[in-house]
């Protein structure tokens, strides 16, 4: 029973979805973060959209980290002849993940569990999953979240898994110079995993742990960030 579960959380197994499952590259064409994400940042919580090469974000085990490189699009509006799937996202609704707002992410956004399945598997707790694995936790759902919003591909020197509010850390991977290559430093160092396999790791850790295990409490990186800046207050004329 072992051995078959190594053979199907094996990154090298063969994706269930080929078309759409993820490539370990920086660029998948549906990875991302879309606009309105925030991300942990030096200065505190701020929108992905407002971030330049440069900026230091807090990553999960290198500190802060400076940005190398980033890459800007627009997800497609709904329009007749477009494929359905290039036009959805992954809807995570209020209280979801115990999320207080609502957040979206690409489907092919890599999202880094913590997993005593993946222990005990790849002997590693660690495992990336796209985040389309989430589908149907909670009310997860693909959906559009319409034309013209725009989707921020982040990169650094090296892989890294990033932090955003309300929800799980996210994988943002090296790039890689060509398509497939991973030989030397070019290997990653998370345990990126097809749809298949991620779907097994959700769903034994939502049943072991529930779904906030999904996600990074607030106060893991409370003392990693700036307090937040005190509201203006309008004074009486």
């Amino acid at each position: 029973m072992l051995r078959l579960l190594k053979e199907l959380i094996s990154p090298d197994s063969a994706p269930d979805d080929r078309e759409n499952a993820p490539e370990g590259m920086l660029i998948t064409g549906r990875a991302g973060l879309v606009a309105g994400t925030q991300v942990a940042t030096e200065s505190g919580w701020r929108p992905v959209e407002t971030l330049c090469t440069g900026d230091r974000l807090l990553s999960f085990d290198n500190g802060m980290q400076p940005l190398a490189d980033l890459q800007r699009d627009r997800l497609g509006a709904v329009a007749a002849g477009r494929p359905v799937a290039a036009q959805q996202a992954v809807e995570v609704p209020v209280a979801a993940l115990g999320n207080d707002a609502p957040f979206w992410l690409m489907p092919d956004q890599g999202v880094l569990l913590e997993s005593d399945k993946a222990l005990e598997i790849l002997g590693d707790p660690f495992a990336v999953v796209p985040a389309r694995a989430l589908v149907g936790v909670n009310g997860i759902r693909l959906a559009a979240p319409g034309g013209g919003v725009s989707v921020t591909t982040l990169a650094f020197a090296r892989d890294e898994a990033i932090y955003i509010a309300g929800g799980p850390l996210l994988f943002c991977p090296r790039p890689r110079r060509v398509i497939g290559e991973a030989v030397g430093n070019d290997m990653s160092f998370f345990s990126v995993q097809t749809l298949q396999s991620a779907r097994y790791l959700v769903r034994a850790l939502v049943e072991a742990r529930g779904v906030r295990a999904l996600s990074v409490a607030p106060d893991e990186i409370a003392g990693y960030l700036p307090p937040p800046l005190p509201r203006n207050r309008t004074l009486a004329g």
